[in-house]
């Protein structure tokens, strides 16, 4: 049995929302609940949130680097794109970017579960005609879920942020550098760019095409298309947002970026 979780970040200044589904066909919601307890935190109070500042609060921000691990060791990814000024819209996207991702990869398992966060519908009469409509077998949709009770629903919270920090940096928007780090294969104090650091830690995870003709070459033979496997641009977005987000999350380079 597969688990889809959505949730979504809106950036008003950029006009832009992602949202992030999240697949997994292992239980999620018990390991998400062990990085929460062996962070030293009770996960029947906290939640993570990646829009809190976790900067001076160094346990959380270890609970946000232990959920990175998890997306990238136990879920496949795919995003959707819409404006911001069609929020209304965005739950029923949603919606047809899962019909894009299920016919798109084999890998999805069914029966499947898909939960969507609270607040991504304007008509949960809509949402289910929409579904209907879709042939959706052996699918159900959760839709209006809590993602306190939900917590996969977190880890897709994770997700579009990070997405979103891409599409930021794509277009000018984000400036802001950390340190490498630890274990990052570059000098720990070594100043690189958020969306960088970011897009390191994600890469791997996008649904994509999979095995590809090998060619010689290492930058193509490495260099995989991610649209339509994990990529969903609305037809809502404007040619400017269409053409970036396509150029940064069309195809997606799993190569040695050091």
């Amino acid at each position: 049995m597969g688990q889809f979780y959505i949730d979504d970040s809106v950036h008003d200044e950029a006009g832009f929302i992602i949202a992030a589904c999240v697949y997994t066909d292992s239980e999620i919601n018990e390991k998400i609940t062990d990085i929460i307890k062996n962070c030293g935190f009770d996960p029947e109070i906290f939640e993570f949130k990646s829009s809190a500042n976790y900067s001076k609060e160094p346990e959380k921000a270890k609970v946000r680097e232990q959920l990175k691990g998890l997306l990238n060791e136990s879920c496949k990814l795919g995003i959707v794109i819409i404006p911001r000024i069609d929020r209304e819209q965005l739950g029923f996207e949603c919606i047809n970017a899962v019909r894009q991702f299920i016919d798109n990869n084999n890998e999805i398992k069914k029966p499947l579960n898909i939960y969507l966060d609270q607040g991504m519908f304007t008509s949960k009469d809509q949402a289910n005609q929409l579904i209907k409509s879709g042939d959706f077998s052996d699918c159900t949709f959760h839709l209006e879920q809590n993602s306190f009770t939900i917590k996969g629903i977190q880890l897709a919270d994770l997700a579009a942020h990070i997405s979103s920090i891409q599409l930021k940096n794509a277009l000018g928007l984000v400036t802001k550098t950390v340190k490498a780090g630890e274990n990052s294969g570059y000098q720990p104090d070594l100043e690189i760019e958020l969306g960088f650091e970011m897009w390191a830690t994600i890469r791997y995870t996008f649904f994509n095409e999979g095995s590809k003709l090998y060619t010689d070459d290492p930058i193509a033979d490495a260099t995989l298309k991610v649209e339509p496997y994990g990529l969903y641009i609305s037809d809502l977005c404007d040619k400017k947002i269409s053409d970036i987000a396509r150029e940064k999350f069309g195809e997606i380079y799993l190569g040695c970026i050091h």
